[in-house]
């Protein structure tokens, strides 16, 4: 009789696993309309890279400005949203994993604690550098004191283009003294003013 008992109690644990591993939560899938994404912008911002203007593209890019009227971003990376959720009073929370692949610090990979208020008005995160993906080294709180700590408002007069419209294609700037710089404008993305 022990190994009968032994082949049921073998049973009976694997399905509570299996049931645990049912109850953890399901990968984020995010929609076309996230409020993560658009312009967020602060013109005084004294955040430890010190740009006062960010972008989150729905394909999972974002980019950087120095100053809010630069013309091309400073560092770009990838990112995606691992949870999102809203809390007690309305403000949304998003858990981001990235990565910088242009700038001065390609390569590094961070994980991002984001709150927006519940207006859709005010972004506020914080992010830790990591080696790798790790869901236990989000930080805890969006801190004003912490030193990664940056706040931007959301930029006015989004601009959606239709997708029939000429500004699509490669432009290229080779006016530059230094070096051309190209561009690349799809339907697949928003233009943002």
């Amino acid at each position: 009789m022990r190994p009968l008992t032994m082949l049921l109690g073998t049973t009976v644990m694997l399905l509570a696993f299996i049931q645990v591993e049912g109850m953890a939560q399901e990968k984020y899938v995010p929609k076309a309309d996230e409020e993560i994404y658009g312009t967020w912008t602060n013109e005084k911002n004294t955040n430890i890279s010190g740009d006062q203007k960010l972008v989150y593209e729905a394909d999972g890019l974002w980019k950087a400005y120095f100053k809010i009227a630069d013309p091309l971003p400073y560092e770009e990376g990838t990112f995606r949203i691992d949870s999102k959720w809203t809390d007690s009073e309305g403000n949304i929370w998003y858990k981001t994993f990235g990565a910088m692949t242009s700038g001065r610090a390609i390569g590094v990979k961070y994980q991002e604690l984001i709150r927006i208020s519940e207006a859709g008005a005010v972004w506020e995160g914080v992010y830790a550098d990591v080696l790798e993906f790790d869901p236990d080294s989000y930080p805890a709180k969006v801190d004003p004191q912490d030193y990664t700590y940056a706040i931007y408002y959301r930029a006015e007069g989004k601009y959606v283009p239709k997708p029939d419209e000429e500004i699509y294609g490669t432009w290229v700037d080779d006016t530059s003294t230094q070096e051309a710089y190209k561009w690349v404008i799809s339907a697949k993305g928003t233009i943002l003013a």
